[in-house]
């Protein structure tokens, strides 16, 4: 169906002779104006008016309670504050004993290493002794006649000076041989039975044995006398 055309509005005309219907208008205006909405009336009593107590005591509640907050926020500011300076001084000194530590280490490390090389020169310098004299034995078979009694008697020596100089470092044979075997300073080689020699006598060594202070270097290889079995 086609779309049907708007009538033409009439359009009322007052003239200005009618100055009673104008006056009556205009004083149905006045009143719509001087009418109000009763909502809008209900919700402007409601609002806060100037001077209410009850206005003024949350004003003072809202403004105590933004003071206690800025405190608050001051106070927790301060104490991470410190926290970061504290922390800040803690790292300081992790890292000054961290680099004391590792001086330290490194000083040991040399008195160590300077140590022994001290302690191996020392024992050097007891042991050339010895070497010198095997080098004149050694010189001396070379121009001699082979003559038997001179060479144990520089055998003899030479090992009696190679003794004292490891007895000077602390070096101490195990006894052995007419001794008791003890298990913490002996190794049994072999048992042999008998009835010369009273039971776990020793009665022979194979290798002799050597303390170093308190310490056993080496325990000595032995034999040792057994009961006979009847």
């Amino acid at each position: 169906m086609g779309r049907k055309k708007d009538k033409p509005k009439e359009i009322p005309i007052k003239f200005a002779d009618d100055e009673s219907a104008t006056s009556e208008e205009a004083g149905d205006c006045e009143n719509m104006a001087e009418e109000s909405d009763p909502l809008e009336a209900a919700e402007a009593d409601e609002l806060p008016q100037a001077g209410d107590p009850q206005t003024e005591e949350d004003q003072e509640s809202e403004l105590g309670d933004f003071a206690k907050f800025t405190l608050e926020l001051a106070e927790v500011q301060d104490r991470v504050e410190t926290l970061t300076r504290e922390k800040a001084a803690l790292y300081d000194q992790v890292l000054r004993r961290q680099a004391e530590f590792e001086n330290y280490r490194k000083r040991v490390d040399k008195e160590k290493t300077d140590y022994y090389q001290r302690m191996r020169a020392e024992v050097l310098l007891e042991l050339l002794p010895v070497l010198d004299n095997f080098d004149r034995a050694l010189a001396s078979l070379a121009i001699s006649e082979g003559d038997r009694e001179s060479l144990h008697q520089g055998v003899e020596l030479i090992h009696r000076q190679f003794s004292e100089a490891l007895k000077k470092l602390g070096l101490q044979p195990v006894e052995a041989i007419g001794h008791m075997f003890d298990p913490h300073v002996h190794e049994a080689i072999t048992v042999e039975p008998t009835d010369k020699h009273e039971e776990n006598t020793i009665i022979e060594e194979f290798e002799r044995g050597y303390r170093l202070g308190d310490r056993l270097l080496r325990p000595a290889k032995v034999k040792v006398a057994a009961a006979l079995d009847s």
